[in-house]
């Protein structure tokens, strides 16, 4: 794996790319934006956090996850991750 990205998120989306090829399936049912907010909130990164990260506002972030569990027929966050890190 390669080292760390400095820059705004940078970190994250290292761990984006990750997830897309050990999550491909599901990760491949979201859009980029989701994908990134998915990335971060099955490690328990605050919506706050998401937001700052991402440069987006907090109600985003919150919509983006809802919109996030009804693709992948999840209601929280420990689901998500078992939908993200089992997926085939």
């Amino acid at each position: 794996m390669r080292g760390p990205v400095t820059g705004k998120g940078g970190s994250i989306m290292r761990q984006q790319d990750t997830m897309l090829q050990d999550g491909g399936c599901a990760m491949q049912r979201l859009t980029p934006a989701e994908r990134a907010v998915a990335a971060m909130a099955m490690h328990g990164t605050p919506y706050k956090t998401i937001a700052r990260t991402l440069d987006k506002s907090p109600a985003t972030v919150r919509n983006q996850l809802h919109m996030i569990y009804q693709k992948l027929g999840v209601s929280n966050r420990t689901a998500l991750s078992g939908v993200l890190l089992c997926d085939p």
